[in-house]
């Protein structure tokens, strides 16, 4: 068993330094059937840790052996060194027009030399391209930069490039017919247009979403959604080919630019969206710190050190995605349930970054995500975002006339008397300087329960207040829309009348109350009535404020009590007498 064991372990290893080991330098046939095919591993790298070798120097350090095979998913390191690549490719046919093109569109300074033939000569002139230049040096006008090799004759050709960035990009070629070149980057173009179109609508939909609902989440996701869009863009090359073409200096930041804005805003969206200050502190202070270093990333890329700004991207990508995501779970498990939505947008990004780095590393062939997985999973991430965020607001929105409706509910109990539902002083005071701030003319009707007293006495505070309550319920129906009964205290009830009335349709209001009022009251086998006694005052005629117009009704008042009149109008020479 043992001895089984260690010839497996032997295996294992012999087949990781089969897997480490360079492949051996080959020769690319220049085939139309394996058009797209990357030969970027079948080439020859050189390290020019000076920097400043010419295509001679090159040339030599081939011929001493310094070239290596190159490995795969090679990536150039130091911004100070310079790599060459020797490609060795073998037309089989008397004519042909290929092309060679890099995998990325972000490096700065592409030198293509060649195609060299077997006497040496170059069959055509050098050409400097890449973002230290204006976007017209590319010699084919398509994003990634790209070496058009016309071949007259059948027979091997050499072509050198030397590639050098202040970023880290890979060194990837792919071999290509010129025609299948070009309807690829066509078709290319067709999606990434799909895409930006995608990305510009939820865009504008959520920046007038941002204008009504003047919420900061929405305001937010319109920077995220902005930063991705131009981040996209610069990835693709049409950045520099539509906007940036003749600024090469904005050309070398873009890259590192739009992904540092992308986390920054990304970061605050995350806190905003998961109400982290409130939900999680500790995730609010990591979410505060990553989004720091994404802003720092961004001075960098500006300053021009966009190795650094890209390590400070990378970092803050890796753990503010972490980050993300685990807050989302916890504050899902918190209850809010638009959190599982975020987690679903971060999900779909990171399973697509995934996939293409399966594919760059060689893991699966999918040529298609590997060049548009980044795009689908950004356009998929926004989408669930936007739902994510409609979800936030409606849930807001309903939180929000819960509270509305529980602050109208105190808002009536305050202003309502416990024991009949009718308005107590603080309802009836509302009322007033509503009628009183619209300028309105309104009477004030003070009722008092004439033999009120012998009936507590007699029949005890159970029955007096079962025959308040009876009371509140006649006045009220005798009320119009926009009238008001209200209970003072006791047997004190309040009518307030909205609008102007004459004395004899108040006389006549006031008579039917006091009847309404003189109804027997059954109680047991026995019948219980009480009296009313009304005073009337009215606004202007007699006060303009609630408590002179109280005043006044509660003097009127005692005169229909004194004269068993059951009311009586305010008078303001006899109260003065």
């Amino acid at each position: 068993m043992t001895a089984a064991w260690l010839r497996l372990w032997l295996l294992c290893l012999l087949s990781c330094l089969l897997l480490w080991l360079p492949p051996a330098h080959a020769v690319v046939v220049l085939d139309a059937a394996a058009s797209g095919q990357r030969v970027g591993a079948q080439a020859s790298h050189w390290a020019d840790t000076s920097g400043t070798a010419d295509l001679a120097a090159a040339q030599a350090a081939f011929v001493a052996g310094r070239f290596e095979p190159a490995r795969p998913g090679m990536r150039t390191g130091n911004p100070d060194h310079a790599h060459w690549l020797r490609i060795d490719v073998e037309q089989t046919r008397a004519h042909g027009d290929w092309v060679l093109a890099l995998h990325t569109t972000a490096i700065d300074d592409v030198r293509f030399f060649g195609p060299i033939n077997a006497q040496g000569q170059a069959l055509a002139p050098p050409v400097a391209t890449g973002l230290v230049q204006p976007y017209a040096s590319r010699p084919m006008g398509t994003e990634r930069p790209a070496m058009r090799l016309q071949l007259g004759d059948a027979g091997r050709y050499v072509v050198f490039l030397r590639l050098q960035s202040r970023s880290s990009q890979a060194l990837d070629v792919s071999a290509w017919e010129t025609v299948a070149y070009l309807q690829s980057r066509q078709h290319k173009r067709l999606f990434d247009g799909i895409v930006y179109g995608i990305l510009f609508a939820l865009l504008v939909y959520n920046l007038v979403l941002s204008y009504v609902f003047r919420h900061d989440s929405y305001g937010l996701y319109v920077l995220t959604c902005a930063a991705a869009l131009f981040t996209l863009a610069s990835f693709n090359g049409h950045a520099a080919h539509y906007l940036l073409g003749q600024w090469p200096w904005w050309q070398q930041r873009s890259n590192m630019l739009g992904s540092a804005l992308w986390i920054l805003f990304g970061a605050l969206l995350c806190r905003g969206f998961l109400e982290l200050p409130r939900r999680l502190a500790w995730a609010n202070r990591l979410v505060l710190v990553v989004a720091t270093v994404a802003a720092l990333a961004v001075l960098l890329a500006l300053a021009g050190w966009t190795a650094r700004a890209q390590q400070l991207v990378e970092i803050s990508a890796t753990v503010g995605t972490l980050l993300a995501a685990w807050g989302a779970v916890l504050v899902w498990r918190q209850g809010f349930a638009p959190a599982a939505w975020y987690l679903c947008g971060q999900a779909v990004l990171f399973l697509s970054a995934l996939a293409v780095v399966g594919v760059n590393w060689g893991l699966f062939d999918a040529p298609f995500l590997l060049a548009n997985g980044l795009q689908i999973g950004v356009v998929a991430e926004m989408l669930v975002f936007a739902y994510a965020l409609s979800a936030r607001v409606r849930l807001m929105r309903q939180r929000q006339t819960e509270l509305r409706m529980e602050a109208d509910h105190l808002a009536e109990a305050v202003a309502t008397d416990v024991l009949t539902g009718l308005a107590n002083r603080v309802g009836l005071s509302q009322r007033a300087q509503q009628l009183h701030a619209q300028q309105q003319p309104h009477a004030v009707m003070l009722l008092d329960l004439d033999r009120f007293k012998p009936v507590n006495d007699t029949h005890g505070h159970e029955v007096g207040d079962r025959l308040l309550v009876e009371v509140a319920r006649r006045l009220q129906a005798q009320m119009r829309e926009g009238d008001l009964v209200a209970r003072l205290g006791g047997d004190e009830f309040v009518i307030l009348l909205a609008g102007r009335h004459t004395p004899p349709q108040l006389a006549a209001m006031a008579q039917r109350l006091c009847e309404a009022v003189r109804l027997p009251f059954p109680h047991a086998s026995q019948a219980i009535s009480v009296d009313a006694s009304v005073g009337i005052a009215r606004c202007p005629e007699h006060g303009r404020t609630l408590t002179e117009l109280l005043r006044h009704a509660d003097a009127a008042m005692y005169r229909a009590k004194q004269a068993h009149s059951g009311f009586a109008f305010y008078e303001p020479a006899t109260a003065s007498a």
